[in-house]
């Protein structure tokens, strides 16, 4: 459960999130979260989701210095998200999770592999978390589909 806010961190018990912004006029609540124990940790504090703030999120490779994901297919699906995210339903979370480098995310024991609750096969991955949602690889780039992902709450 959310305990308290203080600037641009949120504070989920001992767990701190940084709350990047809010996308244009919509109240999209955005984190980014780096490596699986962040992950774990997140989501394990995160409020639950409801009709009227659903959560996302978009496992992409991390990124090298310059600023620059690894994975070809995630720096071509990052800005198609950004886009679509400016018809997501208000209140929506939307948690961008580093996997690590490549390396990390090529070992088949890699812990977004093995989890049940991750179940990754292939990067860029774009879920709505705890629902049946799920884009994957090349479906990530594609505009019509991501923007159907942030509007279409049948589950």
């Amino acid at each position: 459960m959310l305990s308290s806010r203080v600037g641009g961190l949120l504070s989920f018990g001992h767990f701190q999130v940084r709350q990047l912004a809010t996308v244009g006029a919509r109240m999209v609540v955005r984190h980014v979260v780096d490596g699986f124990e962040a992950f774990s940790s997140f989501v394990e504090a995160l409020p639950p989701a409801g009709p009227s703030d659903p959560h996302f999120i978009f496992y992409t490779g991390s990124k090298d210095p310059d600023g620059k994901s690894w994975c070809p297919y995630c720096v071509t699906a990052e800005p198609v998200i950004e886009e679509a995210l400016k018809s997501a339903p208000e209140n929506a979370h939307f948690v961008k999770v580093m996997v690590g480098a490549r390396e990390i995310w090529k070992d088949r024991n890699c812990p977004f592999r093995k989890d049940p609750r991750t179940k990754l096969v292939v990067l860029p991955t774009l879920v709505r978390w705890k629902g049946p949602q799920r884009l994957q690889g090349e479906e990530c780039g594609k505009p019509e589909l991501v923007e159907m992902m942030f509007q279409d709450f049948d589950d």
